[in-house]
């Protein structure tokens, strides 16, 4: 193991049933790894948790891009008739959805306690689109729109429930129609081959449930394989015209600041570091029984996945494949 990324996996405990590693350096240049119990190895599909929150982003650009909504559009403008966005200060747009500067709650009203108690082994299952629209005119804001850096799954679940309602169809087929098939990532979406979808583990190790989102989807429902997120990484790196690419350049334009890091759409974007010499784009995810981690450096032209069937994180070895794949 020569490479520099071999060998920091062979350096890094198994601490977790199994990983799947993918790291694109360039061109075609593209290498998958695979450790621990994993019976589709590095064909393995997983849930991927939050980093659906960077595809939501991405459609809600390209959509716009396409004309056929406003990224800065009022969030009410795209909701049913009678169902009324709750008000703090100016209306919440779709942008802020996007970058968790709506103010809006980590979850809808009603939705915490059963996630913690009687639902947490798969919690959002039963929240259907007459849940969430019930639940829109009760929330109450934390905050002013921009006012702060919120993290929300509520918010994000609804811009991806807006934007499908927008184009009369469901989240899943939303992906599949203007990204997953253009792209060719045929591991990507809320219904995948069985067959190579890994078996769930909470963090002890113990079997787990798989997660079933419904109309929070695009806050966290899709599924993919290390070669698919690749995929979709590389796409964030190109410097075409093509109007995919050019909705993935629009999120990484910074729309607030938490920490030293800005927030785009759906990514968090941080600037280069010692550790780190160049801007880094990042998301991680989870489930119930999956840890997920996305990063990639655009001007690099380098990107890193790490994928596992464990609810362990995964973030630190990440960064870690991410130094050592850019030593190659």
């Amino acid at each position: 193991m020569r490479d520099p990324v071999g060998r920091t996996l062979a350096r890094e405990p198994l601490r977790r049933r199994g990983v799947v590693v993918g790291v694109w350096r360039g061109g075609d240049d593209i290498g998958l790894w695979h450790r621990g119990d994993l019976a589709a190895g590095e064909r393995s599909i997983f849930e991927i948790g939050s980093i659906t929150k960077v595809f939501t982003a991405t459609l809600l650009a390209d959509m716009a891009h396409e004309g056929l909504l406003g990224i800065d559009d009022r969030v009410s403008l795209h909701l049913p008739p009678g169902v009324e966005m709750p008000l703090r200060g100016r209306e919440i747009t779709l942008a802020d959805l996007s970058s968790h500067r709506s103010g809006l709650p980590a979850l809808p009203k009603g939705l915490l306690l059963p996630a913690l108690t009687t639902r947490r082994r798969d919690p959002y299952a039963d929240w259907d689109a007459a849940r969430l629209e019930a639940a829109i005119p009760r929330t109450r804001p934390r905050s002013e729109p921009e006012k702060r850096f919120r993290y929300s799954n509520y918010g994000v679940g609804l811009l991806g429930y807006a934007l499908a309602r927008r184009a009369g169809t469901s989240y899943d087929e939303l992906v599949r129609q203007r990204i997953a098939q253009p792209l060719g990532l045929h591991d990507t979406g809320m219904t995948v081959d069985a067959g190579r979808l890994a078996t769930p583990h909470g963090f002890a190790g113990r079997p787990a449930s798989h997660w079933h989102v419904d109309a929070l989807a695009g806050a966290g429902a899709l599924r993919s394989s290390a070669r698919d997120l690749l995929g979709f990484l590389r796409l964030h790196a190109d410097p075409s015209d093509r109007p995919l690419a050019v909705a993935a350049r629009e999120t990484q334009r910074p729309r607030t600041k938490v920490g030293h890091a800005h927030v785009g759409l759906g990514w968090l974007i941080f600037p280069p570091s010692r550790r780190l010499p160049f801007e880094l784009l990042l998301h991680e995810g989870g489930t119930g029984g999956f840890r997920a981690f996305a990063g990639l450096a655009p001007e690099r032209e380098l990107g890193v996945v790490v994928l596992t069937n464990q609810a362990r994180g995964v973030g630190r070895l990440g960064l870690r494949l991410l130094r050592a794949a850019s030593r190659r």
